[in-house]
């Protein structure tokens, strides 16, 4: 063919196939930049299911402390309720008017083991002497108590309030109780006992039960004295009237022993023998 018969087939052909190599790479270019965008997208996505489960994980950690907290508490409060409580204190006595006691008392739900007492300073009295066993050596502060159940008090005499403010002696007194329990050493409980408080104090004594029973005592022998006297006037009416009646008696016999005289005796065996 020549040139002046058309333009060449190849040329055609090659144009046409520029232009789909043409259309072609710019539809890869577009396909591309899609598969970038979404490329894009997904990362974003993933970065944000990232920062989700991120959130997630330290949500979960704070809950996990905060259960670990919590636990821990339970655990505390559950074995301070169970461990033993033991109170030292000196006050007055609700049955002796003046008298000062000292109580070592455990309000706690188990036994105490291995009790230890310590006073600062050390515990003093007016009834100590020198030729007297002072409270101080008392073997509850020198050697402790073995043990303590729960509810268990020990109370003893620590001193009569008007010669305890009489002498020179600590008036303040810092404790310090010891204890072991179900789970190990108890914290140490300290604390002041000041005894300035009973000074000039008026109290109210209450009476024990043996108290009781002698008033009530004491009462049933007074109503028994009523009773015996309210019944004086009848028990001597009644002696009175055996009295009466036993002279009556006598004075019967006395009247009806002559008559008793005059009459015939009845005959004795011999008589009888005779006669038959």
């Amino acid at each position: 063919m020549t040139p002046s018969d058309g333009p060449d087939w190849t040329d055609i052909l090659t144009a046409i196939a520029a232009v789909a190599a043409l259309l072609l790479s710019m539809f890869s270019v577009w396909y591309a930049r899609r598969q970038a965008s979404a490329a894009i997208d997904q990362s974003a996505d993933a970065q944000r299911s990232a920062d989700a489960a991120k959130d997630q994980a330290v949500s979960a950690r704070d809950q996990a402390e905060v259960a670990a907290n919590q636990l821990a508490l339970d655990r505390t409060a559950f074995t301070e309720a169970q461990q033993p409580y033991v109170v030292v204190d000196i006050r007055a006595s609700d049955f002796i008017s003046e008298a000062l006691n000292l109580v070592v008392e455990n309000v706690g739900p188990t036994v105490a083991r291995n009790v230890r007492i310590r006073f600062d300073p050390p515990i003093q009295t007016s009834m100590d002497g020198d030729d007297r066993e002072k409270l101080a050596d008392a073997l509850i502060f020198t050697q402790g108590i073995p043990h303590l159940p729960p509810g268990r008090k020990i109370e003893v005499l620590f001193d009569i309030g008007w010669q305890f403010f009489q002498k020179d002696l600590p008036r303040q007194y810092t404790v310090t109780v010891e204890a072991d329990g179900p789970y190990g050493a108890v914290e140490p409980l300290t604390y002041l006992i000041d005894l300035e408080i009973y000074r000039k104090l008026r109290r109210l004594t209450v009476k024990t039960l043996h108290q009781q029973v002698k008033e009530i005592e004491k009462l049933r022998k007074a109503v028994e004295g009523v009773a015996q006297e309210l019944a004086r006037p009848r028990r001597e009416a009644e002696a009175a009237e055996r009295r009466r009646a036993v002279e009556e008696q006598r004075t019967q016999e006395k009247r009806e022993a002559p008559s008793s005289a005059r009459e015939p005796l009845p005959p004795g065996p011999e008589e009888r023998n005779e006669a038959s």
